[in-house]
């Protein structure tokens, strides 16, 4: 009777099997829902819905972050998977958002918005070939990630409950444009927060995010476009807080955290 209950020795490896077939599709529905939400952000956009299309974008942003998450969790990772994942990133935060922007306020300067659009696509997807051809760490990305550069591009409309841009404000708009686009393609190191510990007391993390919570339901136009701008300036703070982990106390056991094997790199992660 134990060994009934106890089970076969294959059963547990033939239960993930049969999970990996019947989930298996799940992640790149993930990303096809991604890559429709960027798809019909850029016609919405072309029709003037732009407060529309800059939450689809924001949409996009959520699947993307789910379906590698996903895939690892059901063990249904590839490189075809890496691929596709790519391609529907290369619509949903390199063109849409360019398009966003350009019929937001760019379109008034004519050719100059033209050319700031079109900087912001090629630096998207020049990330995003980068970051397919070279290895990849846990803890940092390299250059601002494509997601983050979306939402930065596009939140502006967000402040404007929907309406284009103000004309005295579209000079500044189209080179924050172009200056998003070059933090893609930049050295500057932005952190992942993969390795953050909840450590012993989480229910400091959960009042955060409670805190968070309750601002994305009371201003989210307003909330949305503080984080994003945090996150676009958090490489300063970060260089401001090396020294301070440098001279911090030593791990237990007497090692240092940075004599700690790296963690395996995740070609997963967001772009």
């Amino acid at each position: 009777m134990n060994a009934r209950l106890r089970g076969r020795p294959g059963e547990p490896r033939l239960f993930r099997a049969r999970l990996r077939g019947i989930t298996g599709w799940l992640p790149g529905a993930l990303t096809l829902g991604n890559l429709l939400a960027g798809y019909a952000a850029i016609l919405l956009a072309g029709e003037g819905r732009l407060l529309t299309a800059t939450v689809l974008v924001l949409v996009a942003g959520v699947l993307d972050g789910l379906d590698g998450r996903v895939a690892r969790l059901v063990g249904a990772t590839s490189d075809f998977g890496e691929e596709l994942d790519s391609l529907a990133d290369a619509v949903s935060f390199a063109v849409a958002p360019s398009m966003i922007a350009f019929h937001a306020g760019l379109a008034g300067l004519g050719r100059v918005g033209w050319a700031a659009s079109f900087v912001f696509a090629a630096c998207g997807v020049i990330r995003l070939a980068r970051f397919n051809a070279a290895p990849h760490d846990h803890h940092w990305f390299i250059g601002l990630p494509i997601p983050s550069a979306a939402a930065a591009a596009s939140c502006p409309v967000l402040l404007t409950g929907g309406e284009p841009v103000p004309a005295r404000f579209v000079p500044a708009y189209a080179v924050a444009v172009v200056g998003i686009g070059l933090l893609m393609v930049s050295a500057i190191r932005y952190r992942t927060f993969k390795d953050i510990q909840f450590g012993r007391r989480p229910y400091r993390i959960l009042a955060i995010w409670a805190l968070l919570l309750a601002g994305l339901v009371a201003k989210a136009e307003w909330m949305i476009p503080g984080l994003v701008a945090f996150y676009l300036v958090s490489p300063l703070w970060w260089r401001r807080r090396a020294p301070v982990l440098a001279g911090a106390r030593p791990a237990r056991g007497g090692r240092e955290r940075e004599d700690r094997p790296p963690a395996p790199p995740d070609r997963e992660a967001s772009r």
